[in-house]
């Protein structure tokens, strides 16, 4: 069996099998390459495997060096998801056997695949340690209120009482990174680049949401569309108070509300840690639980995304970030980013 790479003269047959197959994400599409080369310096290996015109399988695999860990091969770095996609165990064990062979070529010894819903047998170890909920949307929102928990119901009808102002789509990314910043920066955790977010909304995929109270931004997120699907990733909140964690609830019920009656039929939670350690607004809503599978070979103990982005040193580093001046975690914040893919 003949495992390719697809050249960008070919990147129709990817896309293709992308907007078509099952078990795919959005982070799967054939332009991820540029976004990714351009702002972090990955190099694109597109695997694919044919079954006579059509590919039936594909690998994104990607060359990243960092500081921190040296070169590895990682299926879509810097997103949640996006590895093997196969429905044939033996086009699954072809990309996997071309992968490793590639690594060796390159003398890069580490392979990270980033896999959701599927686990993949062979050589590799796994960090089962995420996972993601699947809601069910109908654009009767009767149906979908009963499907979230009684927690978000009550949080949701509270926060009605202060008519909160949605602003969706909206193209105010510098608002929204501001926003962003602060947040992230009063969690302890550090911040991609502007022009990582700008990026993300010139790609198409991502839009921004806004919520204000009498004016003042108090919450945002992006909204990132996949055919009939929707996430909210890079939430943020003006700060931690009660009020303003109400407000988190309305901006997703909201959002809900609106994509549900635009033909939107999955609401993803995006990955949360099975201990279920996430802001409480990020939960309770309800679908189908899924587990990320990352999967690892020739990493040693120790280096799985849950291990290196969880634990004592993570919580002294968050207590370290929150000390330093914004202006300063803005700067640092792209560096350490890029340390971890």
């Amino acid at each position: 069996m003949d495992v390719v790479l697809v050249e960008p003269g070919n990147k129709k047959d990817w896309d293709e099998f992308v907007q078509q197959s099952r078990g795919v994400i959005a982070w799967h599409a054939y332009h991820w390459a540029d976004f990714l080369a351009k702002h972090c310096g990955a190099e694109f290996y597109p695997l694919a495997v044919y079954d006579g015109p059509r590919i039936c399988g594909i690998l994104p695999l990607y060359r990243i060096r960092t500081l921190r860990s040296g070169e590895a091969l990682i299926s879509i770095p810097h997103f949640v998801a996006g590895g093997i996609v196969a429905e044939r165990p033996d086009v699954q064990q072809a990309l996997l056997d071309r992968a490793i062979e590639i690594s060796k070529q390159l003398k890069i010894s580490r392979i990270a695949l980033k896999q959701y819903k599927l686990k993949l047998s062979g050589p590799l170890s796994t960090d089962e340690n995420y996972y993601n909920r699947e809601l069910e949307l109908s654009p009767d929102l009767d149906q979908v209120w009963q499907r979230i928990s009684q927690t978000n119901r009550d949080k949701v009808l509270e926060s009605q009482a202060f008519n909160l102002e949605l602003e969706y789509p909206s193209a105010d990314t510098s608002s929204f990174f501001r926003l962003l910043l602060y947040d992230q920066h009063a969690a302890g955790v550090p911040c991609v680049s502007k022009s990582w977010v700008s990026g993300l909304f010139d790609t198409g995929a991502y839009e921004i949401a806004l919520l204000r109270f009498k004016g003042e931004l108090v919450a945002g997120t992006m909204v990132k569309k996949f055919r009939d699907t929707v996430s909210f990733p890079f939430s943020c909140l003006r700060d931690q108070s009660g009020r303003t964690m109400l407000s988190a609830y309305n901006l997703y019920w909201q959002l809900i509300g609106k994509l549900a009656t635009q033909g939107i039929r999955i609401c993803h939670s995006g990955r949360i840690p099975n201990t279920d350690a996430a802001f409480g607004y990020r939960l309770g809503w309800g679908g189908t639980k899924y587990s990320y599978y990352y999967q690892y070979y020739g990493y040693g103990e120790g280096q799985t995304e849950f291990s290196t982005k969880r634990g004592t040193r993570r919580q002294l580093v968050e207590s370290v970030w929150k000390k330093l001046p914004v202006g300063v975690a803005k700067v640092l914040g792209p560096v350490v980013v890029k340390q971890f893919p």
